[in-house]
């Protein structure tokens, strides 16, 4: 390998080290919050909206379930 394939292969690492030292300077720039104030947020959210949740309540009619199967299984 020459001097200069090596010098590229040794720039394309550097500037790949560079882009993640950024991203994860921008990870750790994210405010945190803390579990229990999460959890107490998700708790009142799903109390909130418990009569649009169609896993708990089921669909008005069967038509509007997307994930139910279609067709039918033919055996032959």
């Amino acid at each position: 390998m020459s001097m200069e394939a090596r010098m590229n292969k040794f720039q394309e690492g550097l500037q790949q080290q560079r882009k993640l030292v950024e991203q994860l300077r921008l990870e750790a720039a994210v405010p945190r919050l803390r579990v229990s104030e999460c959890i107490e947020d998700i708790m009142k959210y799903c109390e909130q909206h418990t009569n649009e949740d169609v896993l708990i309540n089921g669909f008005l009619k069967p038509g509007d379930n997307p994930y139910k199967e279609k067709g039918g299984c033919t055996i032959l």
